[in-house]
């Protein structure tokens, strides 16, 4: 179903999109929090139809964002990291760090391989074989390579590049985002490294946040319908979110666990 067909008559704001393997008919929204040694507090919040990108949603918080005398860090996950994103933010003299909670490690063979002056083509493997056939994919960020399934069957390499071997070729594809995290983390010192690992725990405490507003606050089921109307109520529950924060900084029991160790 396409995202500008009528999901529901009394909502008629309200888009689709299919992501993850699941269908979703409504609205996304969007969560600044800023945390600290002493707690978190939700700062800021964007709300429009779901067929919007993660990607959009930061690029617009930067450009309304002030110039920072000190450097500032946000924490997203992989979908809000771009260059472009990276570029504008510096301007600001904010630093994106994106972190990845869960999924698979990226494979640091990935490093090894030779990529054509865009960086969208593969011109050689970790052994120096040049591939049979190599495209991008634009959608998914992703390059199709093939070898012949000689060089790749026996190879060294094999178990690490994991190729799916045919009749007479081997098929991968190349993560160019898992690619850069590969050689980033190989440019960090041991300093940077520790740093991506608090990172990483702090992250795990804000993502909590959207499991919370929805099994606590409920913000799937709103009692109104339309854009404007639902984004008035999410708005609510964030101010609700925040003054319970503000209750449990008073009572001493809001804060960074990354932070106490």
């Amino acid at each position: 179903m396409d995202s500008s067909v009528l999901q529901n008559p009394s909502d008629p704001d309200a888009t689709y999109r299919f992501k993850a393997g699941r269908r979703h008919r409504s609205y996304a929204a969007n969560i600044t929090e800023a945390v600290s040694e002493k707690g978190s507090v939700v700062m800021d919040y964007q709300y429009d139809v779901n067929t919007r990108s993660d990607e959009s949603f930061i690029r617009e918080s930067i450009g309304n964002s002030p110039v920072n005398d000190e450097a500032v860090a946000i924490i997203t996950d992989g979908a809000y990291s771009s260059s472009e994103t990276d570029r504008l933010a510096a301007v600001k003299n904010i630093g994106v760090l994106a972190t990845g909670l869960s999924g698979r490690k990226p494979r640091e063979i990935l490093s090894e391989f030779r990529l054509s002056g865009d960086g969208k083509d593969v011109v050689s493997c970790p052994e120096g074989h040049a591939p049979k056939s190599s495209s991008f994919i634009h959608q998914s960020g992703l390059i199709r390579v093939t070898f012949l399934r000689c060089e790749c069957e026996g190879c060294p390499h094999q178990a690490e590049c994991r190729p799916v071997l045919k009749k007479r070729t081997a098929r991968m594809y190349i993560s160019l985002s898992s690619r850069q995290k590969v050689l980033d983390r190989q440019g960090m010192g041991d300093e940077e490294k520790e740093t991506l690992s608090l990172i990483g725990r702090i992250r795990n405490g804000i993502e909590t946040v959207p499991s919370l507003i929805r099994n606590k606050y409920h913000v799937e089921r709103m009692p109104v319908r339309g854009k404007l109307r639902t984004k008035q109520f999410f708005g609510f529950k964030i101010a609700a979110l925040n003054f319970t924060k503000m209750l449990r900084s008073i009572r001493g029991k809001e804060l960074c666990r990354a932070f106490q160790d």
